[in-house]
C-alpha cells in the first residue's frame, strides 16, 4: 500500500486565501486539471495547473490501480534531525527527557554526526519570540557555547515573532525549516539552512495541514538514501468549519545532483490533494482526493528515474 501521511509539530497558524489561477514556467510541462467542480461560496472554480519539472522527462500519468506491494520505506543514508526539551535559557538550559507545558521549550537538534558543530534551533524566551540558532559542544551533554546571528528573510525586521515549527535534515548537509512569524497576521515560511555558511535560503510561503493535531507543516519521502522528496501546501481554501483543501501539493527532490532543491511537481487542486504516497522503485505513487461539491479520489504515478 502507498505510505499514508505523518503529522509533524504544531503550532496554529491560519490564512485563508482565494483560489488562485497558476501560470506555466518556462521550462516545465503543463498537464491540464480534471473538470472543475462548484467550491468556496458556491462560484466555479477556476482551472488549476499541474506542473511537472522537464527535468523530470515525462508526465503524471493516471494509473487504473495501485500495486499489489509497495516495498518497505526506504531507510535515510545520512543522520536525522531530533527533537529535544530545555529548561532554561541557553546558554545555561538544561536538557530534560520529556516536555513539560509551561516548564519547557522544544529543541530541534542537528546531530554532530551530520554537521559540525552540531547545532539547536529554538524560540527565544520572553514575550516576543525570535529563531535562535546555537551552536552545541559535541558531547554527551550537548552544552550551548555559542549563538549564530539568525537572518532568514529580508522583511523579518518588520516581523513581531518568529518561532521554528518543524525541522528536517537533507542530503549534503543542509536542514529544511519551517517557521511561523507575524507580519502583522500569522504566516509561514519554509527555508533552507545551510550551516557551513550559516545561510538561509527562502523557498515560499507555506500552509499547514490542519485536519489532525499537530499540524502538518510539510511531509517527507526517502526516494534513495541520498534522496529525499518534500512535500507542502499552498493557497488553503476553506470549505466548511474545521474543512479545508489546498489549491496547490508541491513536491521538491533533494539530492546530491540537486542540493538546492528542485521541485518536481506542483499538483493542482482539480488532479486532487495528496492524501498517501510512496516510492516502488525510482516510481513516485500518489493517492489523491478532491473533496469538493463531488469528491473524487485519483491515483497517479510518475517516473523519476531521470532525476534520481
Amino acid at each position: 500500500m502507498v505510505r499514508k501521511q505523518c503529522n509533524w509539530f504544531r503550532l496554529c497558524s491560519l490564512t485563508l486565501l482565494f483560489v488562485l489561477a497558476a501560470a506555466c514556467g518556462n521550462g516545465q510541462s503543463e498537464q491540464k486539471g480534471n473538470d472543475g467542480i462548484i467550491g468556496l461560496f458556491g462560484k466555479k472554480d477556476k482551472k488549476t495547473v499541474t506542473i511537472v519539472a522537464s527535468e523530470v522527462g515525462g508526465v503524471l500519468e493516471a494509473r487504473p490501480s495501485e500495486p499489489e506491494t509497495m516495498p518497505p520505506p526506504i531507510a535515510p543514508g545520512f543522520p536525522q534531525c531530533q527533537l529535544g526539551h530545555i529548561r532554561g535559557n541557553p546558554p545555561d538550559a538544561q536538557w530534560v527527557p520529556e516536555e513539560v507545558s509551561g516548564e519547557t521549550r522544544r529543541v530541534f537538534r542537528i546531530p554532530g554526526d551530520y554537521v559540525q558543530p552540531p547545532l539547536a534551533i529554538l524560540s527565544s524566551g520572553g514575550d516576543l519570540t525570535q529563531v535562535e540558532l546555537w551552536e552545541l559542544s559535541d558531547d554527551n551533554i550537548s552544552r550551548f557555547l555559542k549563538q549564530r546571528p539568525v537572518a532568514l528573510d529580508a522583511g523579518q525586521d518588520s516581523w513581531s515573532g518568529a518561532y521554528p515549527l518543524a525541522v528536517s535534515c537533507l542530503p549534503g548537509g543542509r536542514v529544511l525549516l519551517a517557521v511561523g512569524y507575524h507580519d502583522p497576521r500569522p504566516k509561514n515560511l519554509l527555508l533552507v539552512y545551510t550551516p557551513a555558511n550559516n545561510r538561509f535560503r527562502r523557498i515560499g510561503l507555506i500552509e499547514p495541514v490542519m485536519s489532525v493535531l499537530p499540524f502538518t507543516y510539510f511531509e517527507t519521502l526517502f526516494a534513495a538514501p541520498e534522496a529525499v522528496l518534500v512535500q507542502f501546501y499552498t493557497d488553503i481554501i476553506r470549505l466548511k468549519a474545521d474543512d479545508y483543501i489546498y489549491q496547490y501539493y508541491h513536491i521538491w527532490l533533494f539530492s546530491p545532483r540537486y542540493p538546492d532543491g528542485l521541485e518536481i511537481l506542483k499538483l493542482g487542486i482539480d488532479d486532487g490533494n495528496v492524501h498517501a504516497w510512496g516510492m516502488q522503485n525510482k516510481t513516485l505513487w500518489l493517492k489523491t482526493h478532491d473533496k469538493r461539491k463531488k469528491p473524487t479520489d485519483f491515483l497517479w504515478s510518475m517516473d523519476l528515474s531521470k532525476v534520481l
